[in-house]
């Protein structure tokens, strides 16, 4: 994804929480109401640090993505996976049930660079993030040791971003659409283009103008004809969806749940872009209308890769605030107690 397409996702997986916090348990509610305010403190640092991944840090050959391929033939040091290996996702993401009738879910498949660690990148900087957080606790206030809470922000929007490529089909998907004519840039360049058309941008802040909400606000002269905007379409399901923090069957961790994330763009890229097309004949004339079936439009496929996307960081975000804060808990427990020994000594 593009800057505002980040910035957007983490922005829409706060509003999610916002939006679907009856859906919680007590005391989830109360860690996702934390984590909202938390967010809305820190959200001038959303577009900056969410884009720090492609423009400073510029990790893009294996970080950010995860490829795969059908595998048939293949020589012994080739690693292959039987189809039953392909993770579960919650069978409520459109991006699992696009992936069930892709042209290679049946079929075995392999890495395609035993380098890429997409997901270990996104495990690495959920940990980091509660890691942090543990630091600012147990350090005083002013202490060189601890991190500032901007600091500890930057690794959260950092987080959304490798979240979001793992949705992007072409970031799991062997192929080379990013060589020449850029067929993945161009992809990309969609979503990016939609948003700058109807959200209000200070550009040379980099930031999104805010609605009464706290959320990016939509440009008033053009709100009518965003209704027929697919990002109108991935508000309103995202609104409808119920949210659940559950990873999926078999996922247990941030790890396993990019996997699952990744195995699921690899089929949809399959299905938008069919097996016999390869970067020579996937052209900038052609590339919106070769999915099988012929119904995968490119609108389709926006919708499912925005809607899940901007979902996937609100459950790992919450996943990881609510380890932190349940962490919190115990140790205030532990320090109220150890104060009234000491009192109760004293007195």
């Amino acid at each position: 994804m593009k800057q505002y397409s980040h910035a957007w996702v983490a922005f829409m997986a706060i509003k999610r929480l916002e939006d679907r916090i009856e859906d919680l348990k007590k005391p989830d509610r109360e860690y996702a109401a934390g984590l909202i305010e938390w967010f809305k403190s820190h959200r001038d640092g959303v577009i900056q640090g969410a884009w720090y991944p492609d423009n400073l840090i510029n990790d893009k050959s294996n970080k950010h993505v995860l490829k795969f391929r059908p595998a048939d033939n293949e020589s012994p040091d080739v690693i292959v996976y039987p189809p039953e290996e392909i993770k579960e996702l919650p069978r409520e993401y459109l991006t699992y049930q696009i992936g069930e009738n892709s042209p290679v879910r049946h079929r075995p498949f392999a890495v395609v660079d035993k380098h890429d660690n997409l997901p270990n990148r996104c495990e690495s900087l959920a940990e980091s993030f509660i890691d942090q957080l543990m630091v600012q606790y147990d350090q005083d206030k002013g202490s060189p040791v601890a991190p500032t809470d901007n600091q500890v922000a930057l690794w959260l929007f950092m987080l959304s971003h490798y979240i979001a490529d793992a949705h992007v089909p072409v970031h799991c998907d062997g192929r080379q659409f990013s060589a020449p004519p850029g067929i993945h840039a161009k992809l990309e360049g969609v979503w990016d283009k939609e948003i700058r058309k109807y959200y209000c941008l200070d550009e040379p802040k980099e930031r999104f103008i805010y609605d009464k909400d706290g959320y990016p606000a939509l440009e008033e002269k053009k709100r009518d004809e965003y209704q027929q905007s697919f990002l109108k379409t991935v508000t309103d399901k995202l609104a409808q969806r119920k949210f659940d923090s559950d990873y999926g069957k078999g996922n247990d961790n941030t790890w396993d749940f990019m996997n699952a994330v990744c195995h699921r763009s690899y089929l949809i890229s399959y299905s938008f872009f069919p097996p016999q097309y390869q970067k020579e004949n996937v052209t900038t004339a052609n590339w919106q209308t070769l999915a099988e079936p012929a119904d995968l439009t490119l609108e389709k496929l926006s919708i499912a890769v925005m809607t899940d996307a901007t979902d996937s960081v609100a459950r790992v975000w919450f996943r990881i605030w609510r380890r932190y804060q349940e962490w919190y808990g115990t140790q205030e427990k532990k320090r109220i107690a150890a104060e009234a020994k000491v009192a109760a000594a004293s007195g």
